[in-house]
């Protein structure tokens, strides 16, 4: 069953942006006792260390050479991929003007200097407070509840944003719809409860196999799940579906209801570019199309073209 997220404030981790040493330390050593510290000395490192690994929120000073923070929150803002993540302005400047930038640039909030201790734990606090709490609700808004996979909430929310990316870098999109084969009857045998279980280890199963970054393994419906696979052309998008298709005839869980005497899936796969001609439903039409094929040559097989 799919649980909450139950992360503390002492495990995020907050990257700390200030071109000056003296100033990243006395601001780590601060926050040292409320979460995880990590600091860089500019803004291209930050930008870069996001994209590798997304911090649960930035400080940042707004004065920095080449780069200034203002511009540093900018670029955050408009990365699809990072645009969630909470950002606190240090800055010695309060005036109404800089504290419009501030705001217009994209801050959740800013801190004057110098930098009073309990004002800014509280601050930062806040921010992750309400971070958590949103992670909280997205994962209930976009996670199955039973397999902890993606759910098609997720699906209808990320697909236009992930297919504007894809067109731009020019990149297809693999999608797999899979199948378990003659699940009616596994629940009908073994009852639903054993069902459930089947369907969790077929779900870890792919969970497993979608470990890039922007894959998306999905509870379809029932017994069907969909694959997300950005970046995957027709070779790579049936290697992962046989892939999976395999792995889960090898786990042998069992079925006396099929030839097999095991649990088994068929899958329908696709690698498309046609953003700009094909609706998603369109996409998933051709993968059901296939995945109909697999079905009627046998089953516990891919058919991808």
């Amino acid at each position: 069953m799919l649980a909450l997220d139950t992360r503390t404030i002492e495990s995020c981790t907050v990257l700390i942006v200030d071109d000056d040493n003296v100033s990243r330390t006395v601001i780590s050593t601060i926050l040292s006792d409320l979460c995880q510290c990590v600091t860089v000395s500019n803004a291209p490192d930050a930008l870069s260390y996001c994209k590798q690994q997304k911090p649960d929120l930035l400080v940042v000073d707004v004065n920095m050479p080449e780069m200034n923070g203002l511009n540093l929150c900018k670029a955050i803002k408009h990365d699809d991929d990072l645009d969630d993540i909470p950002l606190i302005f240090i800055t010695g400047n309060v005036s109404k003007e800089s504290q419009l930038q501030c705001w217009e640039s994209g801050g959740n909030d800013f801190v004057s200097k110098p930098v009073i201790a309990q004002t800014l734990i509280h601050r930062v606090r806040n921010q992750l407070l309400s971070k958590l709490r949103m992670d909280a609700l997205t994962t209930l808004t976009f996670h199955d509840s039973l397999t902890g996979l993606l759910n098609r909430n997720y699906l209808k929310q990320e697909y236009p944003r992930l297919s504007r990316q894809l067109m731009r870098d020019q990149q297809p999109l693999g999608v797999i719809l899979f199948d378990i084969d003659y699940f009616k009857q596994y629940n009908d045998h073994y009852g639903h409860l054993y069902g459930d279980q089947c369907l969790e280890r077929v779900a870890k199963i792919l969970q497993q196999h979608g470990r890039r970054s922007r894959d998306a393994m999905i509870r379809y419906g029932g017994e069907e799940f969909l694959a997300i696979l950005p970046d995957a052309d027709m070779t790579a998008t049936r290697k992962i579906a046989q892939n999976i298709v395999t792995a889960v005839y090898d786990t042998n869980i069992p079925h006396v209801q099929t030839e097999h005497s095991r649990v088994t899936l068929s899958a329908g796969a696709i690698s498309t570019k046609a953003f700009d001609q094909d609706s998603l439903e369109d996409i998933l039409d051709l993968a059901d199309i296939n995945l109909y094929e697999a079905k009627l040559n046998g089953k516990n097989q891919v058919v991808c073209k």
